[in-house]
């Protein structure tokens, strides 16, 4: 995978970075937050919450989609669009099993080399990384005890870093991605229930997958 660099843009540079989808965002904001820590302009800093922010939104998202299997409904999308702080609950109730269906894909993913590298996500971790950076996006206090206080930049620009660097190393290491019940075959979907309802562990899912391997995959 080429990754694009973000360090060292000029502030035009950023701007007329290209595209807007979740890693784009992240782009913006991982090169918003290096222009701050070499000119020092806090703009910036407020800048890269933004860019963050709509990443984590659209990453959430994308997650949702990926959940649906691809068949997200009008209605349900009308809700997102209206309510982006609620995507975590709307995978839960349109995907309840996902997590299961993450680890399950895991299992397929190590029997199968031609699958590329799959990255999964914390739900709940996107939506405190989400909060982290709403904090800054709203009133936060006095100038003197703020945006002008060397010690309360510092302290922002760390705990910001701390938010958007392990998402961007994250989702610059694979794909977003799942095998979802619709597109398995009937071997791999009878495994796949069984799983699902708890009769059988990661480990023997991944021997009757292994064992029927020629039939499963």
């Amino acid at each position: 995978m080429n990754i694009p660099t973000h360090i060292g843009k000029s502030a035009s540079e950023i701007l007329e970075t290209p595209f807007f989808d979740s890693a784009s965002y992240l782009f913006r904001g991982m090169a918003w937050l290096d222009y701050h820590k070499r000119k020092n302009q806090f703009s910036a800093i407020i800048y890269a919450c933004a860019e963050g922010r709509h990443g984590i939104e659209y990453l959430l998202f994308e997650e949702l989609v990926i959940s649906t299997g691809a068949n997200l409904s009008i209605e349900d999308y009308k809700k997102c669009v209206n309510e982006r702080n609620r995507f975590k609950k709307a995978i839960a109730q349109l995907s309840p099993d996902y997590e299961r269906l993450q680890d399950f894909t895991k299992i397929l993913a190590s029997l199968e080399t031609s699958i590329p590298q799959l990255i999964y996500w914390d739900h709940s971790a996107l939506m405190k990384a989400w909060g982290t950076l709403s904090h800054y996006l709203h009133w936060f206090g006095a100038r003197n005890l703020t945006s002008e206080s060397a010690i309360w930049v510092e302290s922002a620009q760390t705990e910001i870093s701390q938010t958007l660097e392990p998402i961007w190393m994250k989702i610059t290491s694979g794909r977003s991605g799942l095998m979802h019940p619709t597109n398995m075959n009937p071997v791999v979907r009878k495994i796949w229930e069984r799983f699902r309802s708890g009769e059988i562990d990661n480990a023997a899912a991944k021997f009757q997958l292994e064992y029927l391997k020629p039939l499963a995959i």
